[in-house]
């Protein structure tokens, strides 16, 4: 039986995290929020370019020589100085790094990851082991279901901005050493566990927890402003013997008006959107969906399958349509499990040319009219 299947240990294990979910609060599932929606976006253009994502959140002034200022963000700048990282292993270590397909957001794995951060918060430490639990219990716990094929856990307590706590993730700062004395190496961890965890291909959904309770002004580990939980897991379904893995379609859809950067930033996704997928062949309508309160959204594309062409269309943007094939693999999880990779499409609307001029020419007629009466 593949070890991946409810066995007996497993069923006592749901009743034991069943008894344990009746014993606090819980967080609800929900869609993400702005800044969580921004956060999942900044770890899919770092899957999608690792190398590239580098470059934007440090500064070089030759590869692999730190710029004058390290980074734009001057808490990232403060963490390099810190931990001393090297900025030559830091560049020979992201020029080894393969691409991965995006992660989608998932309810359940937020409410573990929220759940997790407010215990943070609330026992003042950042630990991988405060609530006595593994991490597939723990997501188990959110209500991911049995299903799972491999569950992780990625922790921050102490993050002062977004860009900061990714690229904390990403740059994976730390003791080298491990002895939590300087010096600190080469300051990158070794392993770099948090940036491994995040290019893992084989994980395909993604909660992010910002803590819900406050924070109390005596906290000297878990201290904020964000105490930050990342889940990450990847799920599985049985279908005639086969075991399978299903692509899911994210992205979001959003008016670059805020940042005007060609990138999501918190304001700007736009709700209640269709995303429509077809088979390009044939023009059939396949599946659908909207997007969330913050502009993203997550179709599943179970029933899809390679070697065909498909077309995914916001058709209220007027934005030209992308189309996808979908790659699989096969890994093993004590069976073969065919691995559908995630698919990524995004929007990015533009305002109708001229619409700032034409609001202003009629802000005038309206103002002649009124000295005519």
């Amino acid at each position: 039986m593949p070890s991946f299947r409810p066995t007996a240990s497993q069923l006592i294990l749901h009743g034991c995290v069943a008894a344990w979910c009746l014993l606090g609060g819980f967080s609800k599932a929900a869609d993400p929020t702005a800044e969580q929606q921004y956060w999942l976006e900044l770890t899919n253009r770092f899957r999608a370019d690792p190398q590239g994502e580098l470059s934007k959140l440090v500064n070089f002034s030759s590869p692999g020589v730190w710029a004058p200022v390290k980074s734009s963000d001057p808490y990232v700048v403060n963490a390099l100085n810190y931990f001393g990282t090297d900025a030559a292993t830091l560049a020979a270590q992201f020029a080894t790094l393969t691409a991965a397909p995006a992660l989608a957001w998932n309810n359940n794995l937020n409410v573990s990851a929220t759940n997790y951060s407010d215990l943070m918060v609330s026992l003042d430490q950042q630990a991988h082991t405060l609530d006595g639990l593994s991490i597939p219990q723990r997501v188990l716990a959110g209500g991911y279901g049995p299903n799972w094929l491999k569950a992780g856990e990625n922790l921050f307590a102490a993050t002062q901005t977004l860009i900061h706590g990714h690229s904390g993730m990403v740059i994976d700062w730390g003791d080298e050493d491990g002895n939590g004395s300087a010096p600190f190496g080469t300051g990158i961890q070794n392993p770099a566990g948090h940036r491994i965890a995040l290019l893992d291909r084989q994980f395909k959904e993604m909660g992010i927890g910002f803590q819900s309770t406050l924070i109390p002004g005596g906290n000297l580990n878990a201290t904020g402003p964000y105490v930050v939980t990342q889940h990450l897991g990847s799920r599985y379904r049985l279908d005639g013997g086969t075991y399978y893995s299903d692509a899911i379609l994210t992205g979001s859809v959003y008016e670059d008006t805020i940042a005007a950067d060609a990138f999501y930033t918190p304001g700007e996704g736009l709700a209640g959107v269709a995303v429509n997928v077809y088979d390009d062949l044939t023009n059939t309508l396949l599946l659908s969906g909207f997007t969330n309160g913050v502009g993203g959204y997550n179709i599943s594309l179970q029933g899809l399958t390679t070697g065909v062409t498909y077309r995914v269309e916001a058709p209220s943007t007027g934005l030209t349509a992308q189309v996808f094939t979908l790659n699989s693999t096969v890994e093993n999880f004590g069976a073969p499990v065919i691995m559908f990779d995630n698919v990524y499409a995004s929007f990015q609307t533009v305002p109708e040319p001229g619409s700032g001029l034409l609001c202003l020419v009629a802000g005038l007629l309206v103002c002649l009219n009124r000295r005519r009466v």
